[in-house]
């Protein structure tokens, strides 16, 4: 197996978890790209759905800026560099205006 296809299925094999802000949501993105999302029990019980919501959302944002890292950690290793991979900045969340519409 040539370099370039090592590369490619180091990629592949990623496996991102990301823990939300109050630590109530995990979200574990797998090798096979499934998305597993894991509520700790009493969420819903205990928070409002926007609560919940940005839970979940903080997590996936979590989850997402692992697997960046992993795959601009990638890059280094095979090339040398990341160019072409920025660093992951997550989107601010909507206002509560947004959120309305």
């Amino acid at each position: 197996m040539d370099k370039l296809a090592r590369y490619f299925a180091d990629v592949a094999r990623i496996r991102a978890v990301g823990v939300s802000t109050k630590q109530w949501v995990e979200v574990v993105r797998d090798q096979d790209g499934d998305i597993d999302v894991r509520i700790r029990p009493g969420l819903l019980r205990r928070c409002t759905e926007q609560e919940v919501a940005d839970e979940i959302r903080s997590a996936l944002m979590a989850a997402l800026a692992e697997h960046r890292r992993q795959y601009r950690q990638l890059r280094v290793d095979y090339f040398g560099s990341p160019v072409g991979v920025r660093e992951f900045t997550p989107p601010e969340p909507p206002d509560d205006e947004e959120r309305i519409r």
